[in-house]
Parts: structure tokens; sequence; C-alpha cells
């Protein structure tokens, strides 16, 4: 897991007037645009990190006590719509609400000089773990410690009253603390309320990522933490054995069928019984019979990673996760 890494941050996406495709990274050290070159505030934008369907994320730099950040902007196109500037006020919140060592942290909040909000959040120094996982599956025991990181992250999503619906591996960084690898949960845009279909109202059709939505998401049903909890399942599956559950299809609709309708593709032979018996579980149709909750879920995962590590003669490291 040491290819060069990436600066990266979250991007929203957006189902208003105007949609741009996926969130396109630039490599670092890339110079950016003339218009690019600006003050927001104390902070002294020096490039573009991404462009998502919502705003732009930019690298930037704390001018007083020199800090570098990530800072999320809303589109320029967007600055006039009201329902764009409340979906992005809306993100800002949830994302600051939630303190956890293994989510990007929100600093400020504010406005350019042509009304524009953006948001000002730690810069993740590293690769996406779906720029990882292009490389091919990784080991079991690094997939079960990110598995039970990003469950423990949203764990904390859950009990501030959200559920997250996007827990995938293009939201989720590697980032790099004292030469360790720390998974950080990002892009709350598509967060909502325990218990909802939708965003506020706002958003039309079906909100989430076609190929690892939930059977509940695909039918606009309420979502709770079991549909996050399916979601880790699928991030599991796919660190595991290199792709996704379900082969992809002609159209998002066959993408969509085939969640609701068809079986898992089969995890490897090899792959230690009590491992795929929690992905399994991740990936139950109905959501009754998934872990009820992230924290029942970080148990079946610390369990499965002791039975694995235990048949290797290995000890499992624990990490303190941080609530506050």
């Amino acid at each position: 897991m040491d290819a060069q890494p990436q600066l990266r941050a979250s991007t929203a996406t957006w189902s208003g007037p105007r949609r741009r495709g996926r969130a396109r990274p630039l490599a670092r050290g890339t110079a950016p645009p003339a218009r690019d070159r600006e003050r927001l505030g104390v902070y002294e934008v020096s490039g573009l990190l991404g462009e998502g369907g919502m705003a732009f994320v930019y690298l930037a730099t704390h001018t007083v006590i020199d800090r570098p950040v990530a800072i999320k902007r809303l589109l320029p196109e967007l600055a006039g719509h009201p329902d764009a500037h409340r979906l992005f006020l809306r993100e800002a919140r949830i994302a600051g609400s939630i303190r956890h060592p293994h989510v990007v942290e929100i600093f400020d909040f504010g406005y350019d000089t042509l009304g524009r909000p953006y948001y000002v959040m730690e810069l993740a120094a590293g690769d996406t773990l779906a720029q990882r996982l292009a490389q091919g599956p990784i080991l079991l025991s690094q997939a079960l410690d990110v598995a039970i990181a990003v469950t423990d992250a949203v764990s904390a999503v859950h009990r501030a009253g959200y559920v997250h619906r996007d827990v995938k591996a293009d939201n989720v960084m590697l980032a790099r603390d004292d030469r360790r690898l720390v998974p950080k949960l990002i892009d709350f845009g598509i967060a909502c309320h325990t218990g909802t279909a939708g965003v506020e109202g706002i958003v039309e059709g079906v909100a989430g990522t076609p190929r690892i939505m939930a059977p509940e998401q695909v039918a606009r049903e309420p979502v709770d933490a079991r549909t996050d909890v399916w979601a880790i399942g699928v991030l599991l599956y796919e660190m595991i054995a290199g792709r996704l559950p379900f082969a992809p299809g002609a159209t998002v609709r066959d993408d969509l069928l085939a969640i609701v309708t068809e079986p898992a593709h089969p995890l490897p032979d090899a792959l230690h019984p009590a491992v795929r018996g929690v992905v399994e579980a991740c990936l139950s149709k109905d959501p009754d019979e998934r872990p009820a909750s992230a924290e029942s879920l970080i148990e079946q995962l610390r369990a499965a990673q002791d039975a694995y590590l235990c048949s290797r003669g290995m000890i499992a490291r624990r990490w303190r996760p941080t609530h506050t």
C-alpha cells in the first residue's frame, strides 16, 4: 500500500439542474489554474484537488498558522441556486457535527466575495481506498483493520442521528500518520436522518452509488444503520475479492436489479469461515438479517479478526477509538 500518494478531499453529488461526472482528483504538484490563485479569508488557495457534482475542492494554507487544509466551495454555476446552498450548508453541518479519528474533520465555514459558501477541512494526504484497490485485493489482515476503522467511524455517524448512505472505497481515504495508514471517511453529501428515504426532499431519483446501494435504498424505502452495514459488507467484500459482489450490468437499471434479486458472487474458497460469515450477514437482502448496528458489526468483525489471526498463530493489535 505504498503507491505514490495523492491529495484528496470530499466531493459531494448534486441532482439539481446541473450534474458533472465523478470527482476528478489532480496529482500532487499539478499547477493550479490562474483563477484558483486567490485568498478566502485567512486561507490562501494554491491548487485544485478535485471537482465533483456540486463543488470544487482546493488545496490551501492558513496564512497565520501555516497549516495546510482542504477547502470545498460550491460551483460558480450553482451560486444562485437556493437548494444547492441549503444542501451544501447541510453537508457541512453534518460533517462538522461528527468528531472521530476516522472521519475527516471540518474546521471552518464562510462565504467568498461572490457569496458562494465554502468550508475548510482537514487535509488527508494519501490515496483513496478505491485507488489502492485498482491494484488488486489487499491482505485480509489489512482489510479487516480498514473495515473495523470505517465501521467505528460509521458508528459515530449513527450516534449523531444520521445514515451516511455512501460508504464506498472512493469515500475512504488512506491517510498516513506516523508511517501508519489511517482510514478516513469522507463525503456526507447524501447523508440523511435515520428513518428517512431522501435528502430533505430535494434530491430526485435514487440517492446513492448504484453498484453499492442496499436493497432498501433501491426501493426508496426508509434507511437506518443497517443500510450502512450493507455498504460496509460491500466494502469488505471488495477488499477481499478485488471486485464488487454484483457483476456490473449494461445499465444502471441492471445494477439495481442485481442488488435486489441476485445473490452475491461467491467469495474466495480459502477465506476464513468467520470472515465469510460476517460478509454474508452484511449482504443479506433483508435488513433484519444483517447486524443490527455498527456497534454490533464491530464486535463481529473483531471476533472474526481474532479467529483468523489465531488460525495463523497471530494476535490482533487493538487501537483505541476516540469518541467526543
